[in-house]
């Protein structure tokens, strides 16, 4: 069985260890299981962001990560550049480029699908849109920018 390749987005991460909303906790949990079925990556930004999280949430996320075997990608110069376009074209604001390096990272490493919990600038129509033309434009594969709920179903894990 061919397994899905997956860039986890620091929010999904988070979620997992959250005590609210317990649904965003359930499936988080719920798709970080399924190790039989998608293979993890995440950014050293996920990285960073995890080890500048909460004492009692960095903990609980690293024995997370621990457990769901992830591949960390560095974030390179082609990375960052790729974030630049994307800010430069409006596709996230500047003052979270951080959610930019995330898709570009997904983008750079052709990991085809992202899921997120962050419905503000990475999963929503207009930024799906808008990071697949600018990816078409400067020759990369856009990765699906999906909820962990979107991705299950699209596993047919429902």
């Amino acid at each position: 069985m061919r397994k899905f390749d997956v860039y986890v987005e620091t929010s999904v991460w988070g979620a997992a260890a959250d005590v609210d909303p317990a649904y965003y906790r359930r499936e988080s949990a719920r798709l970080l299981a399924k190790r039989d079925k998608f293979v993890f990556y995440v950014s050293t930004l996920v990285l960073d962001e995890i080890e500048a999280a909460a004492p009692g949430v960095k903990e609980t996320v690293n024995s997370i990560l621990e457990g769901a075997a992830v591949t960390a990608l560095e974030n390179n110069e082609e990375v960052v550049t790729l974030a630049r376009a994307y800010v430069d074209r409006g596709a996230f604001p500047r003052r979270y480029v951080n959610d930019a390096i995330h898709v570009a990272c997904a983008s750079v490493f052709g990991v085809p699908y992202l899921v997120s919990y962050n419905f503000r600038h990475i999963v929503r129509p207009s930024t799906r849109n808008l990071v697949k033309a600018v990816n078409t434009i400067l020759g990369y594969n856009a990765p699906e920018l999906l909820s962990p709920e979107e991705l299950l179903a699209e596993a047919g894990e429902e």
